[in-house]
């Protein structure tokens, strides 16, 4: 089952920035991520997403801890979906008018980064009593 915790948070500037931060090496990791996995395709080869998965982490793991692996999980997530919509356009299963596209870049057209923090459900906990979520790799403790 997945979950979604969506708050409000309650951060002082220092806190904002390191958010900040690590939203933006997270869509840093997640665009390096799709870009391999986009080379791949556009090659006409299959999409390796263990090797490419392995390669990011190893390159991300220092700022995001495990939570580099879930990028690249959540981005082959994507991946797969679009395979199987190609598929089912293949299929006849889509409307005509419909065309597949790939998973996109964490950057909106003024060249910005889409700010996410994708966080393992192992890596956090919530208090809601204290209303604190604490981000165990980060070693952030963020009101709300």
């Amino acid at each position: 089952m997945k979950r979604t915790n969506v708050v409000k948070l309650v951060v002082d500037k220092n806190i904002h920035e390191k958010l900040k931060e690590l939203a933006i090496v997270t869509a840093k990791c997640w665009n390096e991520v799709n870009w391999l996995r986009m080379q791949q395709f556009k090659k006409g080869g299959r999409v390796d997403f263990t090797k490419t998965e392995k390669e990011v982490y190893e390159k991300y793991k220092h700022m995001l801890k495990v939570n580099a692996q879930q990028v690249a999980r959540k981005n082959a997530e994507d991946w797969r979906s679009f395979f199987s919509l190609i598929e089912e356009k293949k299929e006849g299963k889509l409307p005509k008018w419909f065309k597949p596209r790939p998973p996109g870049y964490w950057k909106d057209k003024s060249g910005k980064y889409k700010l996410m923090i994708v966080v393992r459900n192992d890596r956090y906990e919530v208090d809601e009593g204290k209303r604190i979520i604490y981000l165990k790799d980060f070693k952030l403790a963020l009101r709300f």
